[in-house]
């Protein structure tokens, strides 16, 4: 048997005439181009389809996180409250407060020289990274929002959950803002300093918070 080599155009250019076993044949191949071609044409567009979503994958792998606010001012001191607070005698609370180590035990007084305090050594030192005083809106009192940085936050959620019953004090260069009894855990990075403060009283507190003065 002779074997001749054929183009698929020149076959169909030839001349011969069509029989219905070479129109079955052309269909036959004609098809057969088709399949490739679509399987070309979506293997290119799958190709394009996966690395499209490989870069939407990579994008949403990589998105930016919100950066932790900076700092303000000098560590805020956390003492534990050793007894009850007394009522302070003008004597008891010097207009400039003595240095206070934070290895030793102190006594101090409060923002309003109202009270004295006996407080144990400090017992960890919170990163703030910010401070505000708010009128509440249902009295004449006003509120104290301080917040921390995370690692001061993990600390004073440990300090809080292994003291509750007991009471600590936070203090600035010698001076009680706040002495909160602890009920349970204190988690998350804000705290409210709450209670019967006055407008000056909070302007004070949270100032002294922000500035360390």
């Amino acid at each position: 048997m002779r074997y001749r080599l054929y183009s698929w155009f020149s076959w169909f250019s030839s001349g011969e005439p069509w029989t219905a076993r070479r129109i079955a044949v052309a269909l036959l191949a004609t098809v057969g181009i088709l399949a490739m071609v679509s399987t070309i044409v979506v293997g290119v567009a799958m190709a394009f389809l996966t690395k499209d979503q490989g870069r939407a994958a990579q994008r949403t792998t990589t998105m930016p996180t919100a950066p932790t606010p900076p700092a303000i001012g000098i560590p805020l001191a956390v003492r534990p409250v050793l007894a009850p607070p007394l009522v302070a005698n003008p004597e008891d609370c010097p207009p400039v407060p003595p240095p206070t180590p934070s290895e030793a035990p102190i006594v101090v007084c409060d923002v309003d020289r109202a009270a004295v305090y006996q407080l144990g050594p400090v017992a960890l030192a919170l990163n703030l990274t910010g401070a505000t005083e708010t009128k509440l809106p249902t009295s004449e009192f006003h509120t104290v929002q301080m917040s921390m940085d995370p690692a001061s936050s993990t600390a004073f959620a440990q300090y809080t959950g292994a003291n509750i019953g007991k009471q600590l004090a936070f203090v600035r260069n010698g001076v009680v803002l706040a002495a909160p009894a602890i009920s349970q855990p204190v988690d998350g990075q804000s705290i409210q300093i709450s209670g019967e403060l006055g407008a000056a009283t909070a302007a004070t507190i949270a100032q002294m918070l922000r500035d360390g003065t």
